[in-house]
């Protein structure tokens, strides 16, 4: 009985994680152009370092399933949306590898979470900003430079966004990476 209660609270907090990464995804974050500091990323950031790779990655998969079942996606193709809109937000499942079992969490675990989910997310938007955005290349840059620009700063944007403000969690509202049974 206990292991289906969990499953439940499991699911539950998958769902309305994809679920509030996909509002904050409504709200306008353009720096300019393309460039984004994707701010929705967190709670599924959150997700995976509060449960694991598995619930990081279904949260990530529910989230990109979202947008494009809403029309909030650009879609030019079909490998383009897999790309950017199912492989991208499931990456971020990959913080899951820097879970912290204890209340007394460490910094560093964290922005490595962070550091390399992120990351990944970018590298695949920059594969797909080679293959499918090249055509909207600011006049002189290649599809490569273009790509690189847009994706690495909103990576590097994004990041350190999301570093500053799970920093912030992590001092001020530590049992949210917790989950409550292994606190009891």
């Amino acid at each position: 009985m206990s292991n289906s209660k969990f499953d439940v609270r499991l699911l539950t907090e998958i769902a309305l994680m994809a679920a509030l990464a996909f509002i904050i995804s409504l709200i306008p974050n353009t720096v300019y152009g393309w460039i984004i500091i994707e701010i929705a990323c967190i709670p599924i950031l959150i997700l995976s370092l509060r449960r694991g790779l598995y619930a990081g990655f279904v949260g990530g998969l529910v989230w990109g399933i979202l947008t494009i079942i809403t029309g909030h996606a650009y879609i030019l193709a079909p490998s383009q949306a897999f790309i950017e809109y199912i492989l991208a937000p499931v990456s971020l499942g990959l913080a899951g590898f820097f879970r912290q079992r204890k209340l007394e969490l460490r910094y560093f675990p964290v922005v490595i979470g962070v550091l390399i989910a992120v990351l990944v997310k970018y590298t695949l938007h920059f594969i797909a900003g080679i293959i499918f955005w090249s055509q909207y290349a600011w006049k002189g840059w290649g599809a490569v430079a273009y790509s690189l620009a847009v994706n690495g700063i909103s990576g590097v944007l994004t990041a350190v966004a999301a570093i500053v403000i799970l920093a912030i969690f992590v001092k001020k509202f530590p049992k949210v990476f917790v989950p409550k049974n292994i606190l009891n």
